[in-house]
């Protein structure tokens, strides 16, 4: 069984329903107890980082969710997702913003996650693109996957990065840590490519 985590953000639905077309079941829970005995977890996201880690911090789920990670199980963040497990981001409105500048996240990965600078190109990036410097053993090298976000994930250590991708920059679409993967893209969305991905993750909780 597989954890999705609902924190009131997300597109909870969406990974659900692409988990059970290949065929894994899933609970979509925001109880700790739940989240810890699940074989994988599952931290999806869309909206702000702020509020975000405003819910995880309300319900509780912050120290249930750094746990899960720091216990070898598989765990997965998906977009906002995978921002939440850095160490912070500059996402944020200027009163929720602590001395350094950015709002704290759960740290679990070295990092944090940083504004599109301005290329010309619209933002949020919102479509499909291209993955390249594959090293992750979830991903394969020039998949096209598909992206909404204005934001990405600076790594605090390059030998993080499972793939790149481009948009102004050339910045890190994927990360993977030992049973730890971050996918800035949404695999539930992205098609064939995305659903041999989930299965890959599915894998490893079999593993």
């Amino acid at each position: 069984m597989i954890a999705i985590v609902d924190y009131g953000m997300g597109n909870l639905g969406s990974v659900e329903k692409a988990l059970k077309f290949i065929g894994c079941e899933s609970l979509i829970t925001s109880d700790a107890k739940e989240i810890a005995s699940a074989s994988g977890v599952i931290l999806p996201g869309v909206g702000s980082f702020a509020p975000a880690m405003e819910e995880l911090n309300n319900r509780d789920l912050v120290t249930p969710l750094i746990d899960c990670a720091g216990s070898g199980k598989p765990f997965l963040g998906i977009c906002l997702g995978m921002q939440l497990m850095l160490e912070g981001s500059e996402e944020c409105s200027f009163d929720r913003r602590e001395s350094n500048g950015v709002v704290s996240g759960l740290g679990i990965i070295p990092g944090f996650v940083r504004r599109f600078p301005d290329s010309g190109l619209k933002v949020p990036q919102m479509g499909w693109n291209r993955l390249f410097d594959v090293s992750g053993r979830l991903l394969t090298e020039g998949d096209y996957v598909y992206f909404v976000h204005s934001y990405f994930c600076q790594l605090g250590d390059a030998s993080d990065t499972a793939a790149k991708t481009e948009y102004g920059i050339n910045y890190c679409a994927s990360f993977e840590r030992g049973n730890i993967f971050g996918m800035q893209f949404h695999p539930e969305k992205s098609g064939e490519a995305g659903l041999r991905i989930l299965s890959k993750f599915v894998a490893e909780t079999k593993a």
